[in-house]
């Protein structure tokens, strides 16, 4: 049964966009279009750590389910004001946002969704998507899905880390492919809206390897609202 998550852009003209997004699509390297542009070559800035042989794979699974959407996105500014509805098989969520923060929310289930062997580690994350997500929410969600893992890996008799250190390590990898991919989509997207959402996702994403005991530390009062270490840290 195919699960899927809408997105529809609702312009102030009159304009409506609408993307399905198949939670479960297949990619087959076999049946890439001779039209695919060269900014989705995987030899174009192919990331550091990625696993795909170009002798295999002739373009980045990630980069032509982008490329997809991008171009809706064009001719619009991302200061454009739009109403963002999302639907998923559970719930509806609606909100007025620039088009940068509706793109980067419709790009980041993308990525993750895609064949990309890298951002795969997102889609456990992808399946309870929560469109428009804070830093603090996109940090407690991470924390939280990676922390469930471990419990799955202690009941099956491994060695639980309870400490992420498998986290950051994780997002360190999808760090050296952010980087990348910002280098190939320099030439791929002519557009702000779609430059500068794929940047502010990147930025998010990075805060998990940079500073997760900074993150965490600013959700620490949802847990323990009176902590004296807290106030002296609120004092200083």
């Amino acid at each position: 049964m195919k699960t899927s998550i809408q997105y529809y852009f609702t312009f102030d003209d009159g304009l409506e966009l609408k993307f399905d997004v198949d939670l479960d699509r297949s990619f087959d390297p076999k049946r890439i279009s001779i039209d695919a542009p060269e900014w989705t070559r995987l030899g174009n800035n192919q990331c550091s750590n990625c696993p795909l042989n170009k002798a295999e794979v002739s373009h980045c699974p990630a980069a032509l389910d982008l490329d997809k959407m991008a171009g809706d996105f064009q001719k619009l500014p991302a200061h454009t004001k739009a109403n963002v509805r999302v639907v998923t098989p559970e719930r509806k969520y609606a909100k007025r946002v620039g088009l940068e923060e509706g793109v980067r929310a419709l790009m980041g289930l993308i990525m993750a969704t895609s064949a990309c062997p890298i951002f795969g580690a997102l889609k456990a994350n992808a399946r309870n998507h929560l469109p428009f997500a804070t830093r603090e929410e996109f940090i407690l969600r991470s924390a939280s899905m990676y922390l469930m893992r471990q419990y799955f890996v202690m009941r099956e008799g491994g060695t639980p880390d309870w400490e992420l250190k498998g986290l950051v390590k994780t997002n360190e990898q999808l760090q050296l492919v952010n980087h990348a991919f910002w280098q190939r989509s320099v030439t791929g997207f002519q557009n702000d809206a779609n430059s500068k959402a794929l940047l502010s996702f990147f930025t998010m994403s990075s805060s998990v390897s940079a500073s997760l005991d900074a993150q965490l530390g600013k959700i620490k009062p949802m847990f323990f609202p009176n902590s004296e270490a807290d106030k002296e840290s609120d004092a200083s």
